[in-house]
């Protein structure tokens, strides 16, 4: 393999890096979406356990705040799939990227051309793995903190509705650990940020590069498109 089909590859695998931290950035919002959901059930399920307190209609207002807690519970249920689906994207990120870096460590480094070349893609993919693996710790402390928080709506059964201290002690529970959730989220978000646009710099780069590879094999007469059976990924996503 030359040191223009390893560079081809690499350019490849950070196109695929790029579109798996894309998907990545999306299932965030979704992430965010759903906890900025739950968060207004509680406020409801707060709202409605002050007003059993507050009002002869107790029963009515403590069985709304159940039924609140049970919507959180939905909401929190969803968090499991998304964190996997999350997950699932960061490492096809990882993945490409430890495949990029081992493609640039093949490509011949007394070709001044090729050595330019991966001397700068070579940091960029750097740093999109750093924010990749940071992402994915602050992720599963955000789902750990959801958990904690479907956990605590739990404790509300219909014998704990006979007692007012208990729906406030899960409800104030929950919100701490959604509170705690929604600041991991946004954590996440900017690192994510981070992550997709230096992705998109590297692909930037990357095209830069294959444009190049693909034009010195035209020029030694060699067919870029059946050069060492080169994955067939496309060009980066914009």
């Amino acid at each position: 393999m030359t040191s223009t089909d390893t560079t081809l590859r690499a350019a490849d695998a950070v196109f695929v890096a790029e579109r798996a931290v894309g998907r990545a950035r999306r299932v965030v919002e979704d992430i965010q979406t759903t906890i900025t959901s739950a968060l207004r059930v509680l406020d409801d399920a707060e709202l409605d356990s002050a007003k059993a307190r507050l009002t002869d209609r107790g029963d009515f207002y403590l069985g709304a705040a159940s039924e609140h807690l049970g919507r959180l519970q939905t909401r929190c249920n969803e968090m499991p799939e998304l964190t996997r689906e999350l997950f699932g994207h960061l490492n096809r990120a990882s993945e490409s990227l430890a495949e990029a870096r081992g493609f640039l460590d093949l490509a011949e480094p007394s070709n001044p051309v090729v050595a330019g070349d991966v001397a700068q893609l070579k940091p960029r993919i750097a740093v999109v793995g750093e924010m990749v693996a940071l992402a994915k710790p602050v992720a599963q402390l955000a789902a750990q903190h959801v958990d904690s928080a479907r956990r605590a709506s739990q404790d509300v059964t219909p014998p704990a509705l006979l007692e007012p201290v208990t729906l406030d002690r899960s409800i104030r529970t929950a919100g701490k650990e959604l509170g705690r959730a929604d600041e991991d989220v946004r954590l996440l978000g900017d690192v994510v940020d981070h992550a997709a646009t230096s992705a998109r710099q590297s692909a930037g780069i990357a095209a830069e590069i294959s444009d190049n590879a693909r034009r010195r094999m035209s020029e030694h007469g060699r067919d870029p498109d059946a050069s060492a059976a080169a994955p067939a990924t496309g060009s980066p996503a914009r």
